[in-house]
């Protein structure tokens, strides 16, 4: 079996997805649930349910046990995967703390940093503000991309634009905080 390279910004794109969120927010709810008790709860496939446990499961943020002959998930971080533990203790104070109609606010902020050149933008504004121009200058590329990538980051919160100068902000959430802190620590 293939591991995967435990980056930031492919958990981030994991995170993303509503779906994969909404499945969190169940074995939140209920730890310990099966695949076909999850797809059911969602109404949505076991195969697409299985296929998105397993993409979770790939980024260290929960953990099959076998049961008898079933398989149940629970919200448990995989220890050899560094930002398991503090993104999934930002998930589950998020989710015990907001109503579930708020769950995609997890999906929109996880989306800001759910590209490597978004993560270098984002840790490059954090030593400085800057100007489009000087971004477009430090890392080039076609303008319309660099105006997709700051457009993603300011709605998830990360950046913001105060008289043609962008800067770097921690969005007022709890896995917000915990993605800015791991970008202030280097995980990329």
């Amino acid at each position: 079996m293939q591991t995967l390279n435990h980056t930031l910004w492919r958990t981030c794109r994991v995170l993303a997805g509503a779906n994969r969120i909404k499945l969190l927010r169940q074995l939140h709810d209920r730890p310990g649930q099966n695949v076909a008790a999850l797809a059911k709860a969602l109404g949505i496939g076991r195969p697409y349910a299985s296929q998105e446990m397993r993409r979770i499961q790939s980024r260290g943020l929960i953990r099959p046990t076998k049961q008898g002959v079933a398989v149940v998930y629970l919200p448990i971080p995989d220890p050899q995967v560094p930002t398991a533990a503090p993104l999934l203790k930002a998930i589950r104070t998020a989710l015990a703390s907001r109503p579930a109609e708020r769950d995609a606010d997890m999906a929109s902020i996880a989306a800001g940093l759910a590209h490597e050149r978004r993560i270098a933008l984002a840790r490059s504004l954090m030593q400085l503000s800057k100007t489009q121009a000087r971004l477009l200058a430090e890392y080039p590329m076609a303008p319309c991309c660099l105006q997709l990538h700051l457009r993603t980051l300011t709605a998830a919160g990360f950046i913001a634009m105060r008289e043609r100068m962008l800067s770097f902000q921690i969005p007022d959430h709890p896995l917000g905080k915990a993605l800015a802190k791991l970008l202030q620590e280097g995980h990329r």
